[in-house]
């Protein structure tokens, strides 16, 4: 296949282990969607659904984690918030025929309707991923570790959650990302550049 990634899935694996190994997360806490398991394919009505399922809930004290390991894109803005007129996506694997999700679709699911309280981490490794839940500050990390605040403008930005929100992620808007392969880090595994 074309578009086929190679380290997506020991990403994934790697960052269950994290969770469960170091930070103590339960494995029935979590939901895995992985092109390998036919019931539980990462397609677009699978990681909505995975997505409500991590926010359904969710109250004061929560911390909520969303890993994402795949093809990233763009598509055009169909609302005007996006200065560049297009809006960041990840990509099912049946986005051929369903579409992909958006900042704004993602952004709608995980962040809007989140209490006071709650913290969610997302991490996105994939390409054009560094704005994708449109979050209202933007901190880049330059070399020599000079840190860039940049706060959107009060028409720029959409309703601000009372939850502590952080994104991590492999690239600015218009960067692409690649797979790391074996030794490249001195991993064992491919894996994506980011989650190595």
């Amino acid at each position: 296949q074309k578009v086929a990634l190679e380290g997506c899935i020991n990403d994934s694996d790697t960052f269950i282990s994290l969770l469960t190994e170091e930070f103590g997360y339960a494995i029935t806490d979590i939901r895995q969607l992985r092109d390998d398991h036919p019931q539980g394919m990462p397609t677009k009505k699978n990681i909505a659904a995975a997505l409500r399922w991590l926010v359904k809930g969710a109250s004061a004290g929560d911390h909520l984690f969303f890993h994402y390991s795949g093809h990233g894109s763009q598509q055009r803005d169909t609302d005007g918030d996006e200065m560049d007129g297009k809006d960041e996506t990840i990509v099912p694997c049946d986005y051929q025929h369903n579409g992909m999700l958006s900042d704004d679709d993602l952004r709608n699911i995980l962040v809007v309707g989140l209490p006071e309280g709650v913290r969610l981490t997302v991490i996105l490794d994939c390409c054009h991923s560094g704005t994708a839940l449109d979050l209202p500050y933007k901190v880049r990390v330059a070399e020599g570790g000079l840190v860039d605040v940049k706060k959107k403008l009060p028409h720029q930005m959409k309703v601000v959650s009372p939850a502590d929100v952080v994104m991590l992620s492999g690239c600015k808007d218009t960067q692409t990302s690649a797979d790391a392969g074996v030794g490249l880090a001195g991993n064992t595994q491919p894996a994506g550049a980011m989650t190595t």
